[in-house]
C-alpha cells in the first residue's frame, strides 16, 4: 500500500478542519468580549445584590462550558476515528 497516495487528502483534511475550528473560536471570543465589555459597563451601577446575580449566572454558564466542552471532546475523538477508518477503507478499496 502507497502511503503517498493518500497525503493529499489528509493534509487538506487537517487544514478544514483547523480552518473551521479557529472561525469558531474567533466568533465565540468577538462575542464573549461583547457581552463582558456590556456587563462592565452596567457593573457600577449595580448594587451588591445584582452583583452576586451576575456572579452566579456567570459560574454556572462557565461550568457547562467546560462540560461541553469534555463532552465535545469524548464525542469528537470517536467521529475522528470513523472519520479516518472510513478514509482508510476508501484508500484500500481504490
Amino acid at each position: 500500500m502507497q502511503t503517498k497516495s493518500f497525503e493529499g487528502l489528509l493534509k487538506n483534511a487537517t487544514v478544514k478542519a483547523i480552518d473551521g475550528v479557529a472561525k469558531r473560536v474567533g466568533d465565540a471570543e468577538s462575542m464573549a468580549e461583547k457581552k463582558i465589555g456590556r456587563l462592565l459597563k452596567k457593573w457600577s451601577a449595580m448594587d451588591a445584590t445584582q452583583k452576586e446575580h451576575v456572579a452566579e449566572i456567570a459560574v454556572a454558564t462557565i461550568a457547562t462550558a467546560v462540560t461541553a466542552v469534555v463532552a465535545a471532546r469524548r464525542a469528537g475523538g470517536s467521529k475522528f476515528k470513523t472519520a479516518a477508518k472510513s478514509v482508510a477503507r476508501s484508500v484500500i478499496k481504490k
